[in-house]
C-alpha cells in the first residue's frame, strides 16, 4: 500500500481553504494531490473513483466534509469497507503510516502481512487493514457462477501486475547500461498507467534507480519514507 501525503486542504481562487459543501466536490482535488489511484488496492481507476471517508460519514457526520478525512477508493474497496465502525489506532493508514513496509505482495495474488512485522499488535493492525477493504479476497473458481458474475477483479489485476513487474525486472536485470536507459521510460509509463505502485517497487528492490523513478512518478507519495533511496 503506497504511503501518501494528502497535503493541506486546497485553497480556492481567493487563496482561502475550500469549504466542501458536498464531499464529492473534493474528488478532483484529491486526484490532483494523490493521482487517480485507489488508496487501498492501488489500482488505477479511470472512472468512478470515489471520495472515501476514513471515518465513515454516516457514523461520523462531524468529519463528513473534512479534507483530513478523505482518501480515494475504488468501488470494491469502498463498498467492502462500507460504514464499519472505525477505531483509527487498530489499522494502518496510507496517509499516516509507512504502509509500504507493512504488506507483502507475491504470486498468490492476495495481500499478506509482511514478514518484517514482528510485533503482535502490528500484525493485528495489518490483518485488520487487509480485512477492512478485502485485500485478501480470492478470485472465485474459474467457470463457476460466482466467477461469471464477479465484479471484484482486484485479485486478477494484482496478479497480472505481479507477473508483469517481475518479467520487466528480469529483463532489466539482464540488460546492459544502454538498454536499461531505454527501459526506464517504458517501465514508468506502465506503472503510471496501470497502478500497483507497491508491486512494482518490490519487483525492482535491487534497482534503486528504478525505484526512485517509480516514487517520483506518482503524485502524493510520501517521500519522507524513502530518503534512503538515491
Amino acid at each position: 500500500m503506497r504511503p501518501i501525503e494528502r497535503g493541506n486542504c486546497p485553497n480556492d481562487s481567493a487563496g482561502i481553504p475550500v469549504v466542501f459543501k458536498e464531499y464529492s466536490r473534493a474528488r478532483r482535488y484529491l486526484i490532483d494531490a494523490l493521482g487517480g489511484y485507489c488508496s487501498y488496492c492501488e489500482r488505477k481507476i479511470e472512472a468512478n473513483l470515489a471520495v472515501e471517508h476514513v471515518l465513515p460519514k454516516v457514523l461520523n457526520p462531524a468529519v463528513a466534509l473534512e479534507w483530513s478525512n478523505f482518501l480515494l477508493g475504488c468501488t470494491n474497496c469502498n463498498s467492502t469497507k462500507g460504514a464499519k465502525p472505525i477505531v483509527i489506532t487498530e489499522y494502518f493508514w496510507p496517509d499516516v503510516d509507512n504502509t509500504f513496509n507493512v504488506f507483502l505482495y507475491d504470486n498468490s495474488g492476495i495481500v499478506k502481512i509482511s514478514s518484517s512485522l514482528i510485533n503482535g499488535n502490528d500484525k493485528d493492525k495489518a490483518n485488520n487493514t487487509i480485512e477492512l477493504v478485502g485485500l485478501g479476497v480470492l478470485q472465485p473458481k474459474t467457470g463457476t457462477v460466482a466467477w461469471q458474475e464477479a465484479s471484484d477483479r482486484r485479485f486478477e489485476h494484482r496478479l497480472q501486475a505481479f507477473i508483469d513487474s517481475y518479467n520487466h525486472s528480469e529483463t532489466y536485470r539482464k540488460s546492459g547500461v544502454n538498454t536499461r536507459k531505454l527501459l526506464i521510460p517504458l517501465i514508468k509509463t506502465i506503472v503510471v498507467s496501470g497502478g500497483f505502485w507497491s508491486i512494482w517497487m518490490n519487483a525492482f528492490q535491487d534497482f534503486p534507480e528504478v525505484q526512485r523513478i517509480i516514487i517520483n512518478s506518482y503524485p502524493g507519495t510520501n517521500n519522507s519514507f524513502f530518503t534512503h533511496i538515491p
